[in-house]
């Protein structure tokens, strides 16, 4: 039985290079299938982040959030535990749990995914449709109390600081 928040999707394939751009904070994010596209099932995005690149501390009340690292070091933050990551390493925050993650690396590459689908919703708010498939230009620091209205808005909440 499909739960009632789930709708029926069709099938999803995205051929490299091809997907939804977009530049949030300092990364390039590549949505691979958007949450309208899967029925609200899951999202799944690839993820270029320069070295020191560091999400605030925060937890998602809704859903899960998985990583596999395709390139790069990174130190992970989940609950009160972290570990080293490296090019095919794979982590899993539960939701509920805080996470953060840092790049230690010149650069790494992730391919993610939240389940069930709404975190594409966020970064759709918060960032912008990425003029090239590249790291954003260099701006001044982000907006931190749109960043918490809006996470509050799509079920999370930001708890901290970037992991140092």
């Amino acid at each position: 039985m499909t739960p009632p928040d789930i709708a029926q999707a069709a099938p999803v394939v995205q051929a490299p290079g091809q997907g939804t751009a977009i530049w949030h904070l300092d990364t390039l994010m590549t949505f691979k299938a958007l949450t309208d596209d899967t029925g609200g099932r899951l999202a799944v995005w690839e993820q270029l982040l320069p070295h020191r690149s560091s999400p605030p501390l925060h937890v998602h009340h809704e859903e899960d959030e998985a990583w596999f690292v395709l390139d790069g070091e990174l130190t992970f933050q989940v609950g009160d535990q972290t570990w080293a990551a490296a090019r095919g390493a794979f982590v899993w925050a539960p939701r509920g749990l805080p996470h953060t993650f840092r790049v230690d690396s010149p650069t790494a590459r992730l391919l993610a995914l939240a389940v069930p689908g709404r975190f594409d919703r966020f970064v759709r708010a918060t960032g912008r449709p990425a003029e090239a498939p590249t790291l954003p230009p260099p701006e001044g620091p982000p907006d931190i109390a749109a960043l918490v209205g809006a996470a509050r808005e799509h079920g999370m909440e930001v708890l901290g600081p970037p992991l140092s």
